[in-house]
């Protein structure tokens, strides 16, 4: 058994659509506890990590751990048809379907069929020990990623101490952003080394769409290396490994 009622579906649909952009299925893992899923992009590029806590719901009931295959743009769709002042509920329905319930000035139902997603070998991101980390302002992130992107398909970062730098190059144009320590929209910045990586835009443009989910982005990474980006809201946290572009295509 499991149902969850929100008045607040934002959170999760904002949530959906961010993964929804770099996977098209899913197996989420529903528990005591809230909602998780680890799922990889068809290309290996990309590892995602959700989580969604039991307490962001006003009623959340499960009696066990249980698995929901979803395609995620199904889920979307009908995700966006709540209204602001709409609840939502969603239950398991005879371990086949989730029915989706829209609840505001009328109630709307709607049901979509669980799919036989197998289990995919995920990375060992855990073990992961990187260089360098920034918590910094989103929007920033935001501004680096969407200049960059006028002038070339990937982006470098360059993190030395107390500075860091997005850059990207063209046939014959540069873009370069840069904070240093003191900035309001730099917070953190610790390396234990010189660090430069580059990678691709087009993953990071869908990753940053979760600055909907907090104004503050927390990054790791190294030289070469993959880099982990964070969000975390109120009982809400998405996390994204992403492999670096060693070398340009």
């Amino acid at each position: 058994m499991f149902n969850a009622v929100t008045s607040n579906p934002k959170s999760f649909r904002d949530s959906i659509d961010t993964i929804s952009q770099l996977i098209d299925e899913g197996l989420f893992k529903v528990s005591r506890e809230g909602i998780k899923l680890v799922a990889t992009d068809r290309a290996m590029v990309a590892v995602v990590d959700f989580k969604l806590s039991s307490a962001a719901f006003d009623e959340y009931n499960c009696d066990g751990d249980k698995e929901i295959g979803l395609n995620l743009l199904n889920f979307l769709t009908i995700l966006k048809r709540a209204g602001t002042d709409d609840k939502m509920k969603l239950e398991l329905k005879d371990d086949n379907k989730l029915e989706i319930t829209l609840i505001g000035k009328s109630k709307r139902k709607f049901a979509i069929p669980l799919l036989d997603i197998s289990k995919e070998e995920i990375p060992p991101v855990d073990q992961l020990d990187f260089s360098a980390s920034m918590e910094v302002k989103a929007k920033i992130i935001e501004e680096g990623i969407a200049d960059a992107d006028i002038i070339a398909d990937s982006i470098i970062f360059d993190l030395t101490e107390g500075v860091m730098k997005m850059s990207a190059e063209g046939d014959s144009s540069r873009t370069e952003l840069v904070l240093e320590k003191g900035n309001e929209s730099l917070l953190s910045i610790n390396t234990k080394s010189h660090v430069k990586t580059r990678y691709p835009l087009d993953y990071l443009k869908k990753i940053i769409k979760a600055s909907r989910i907090s104004d503050v982005v927390k990054i790791e990474l190294g030289t070469d290396y993959p880099m982990r980006i964070e969000f975390k809201g109120d009982n809400v946290s998405f996390r994204c490994i992403l492999a670096p572009r060693v070398a340009e295509d």
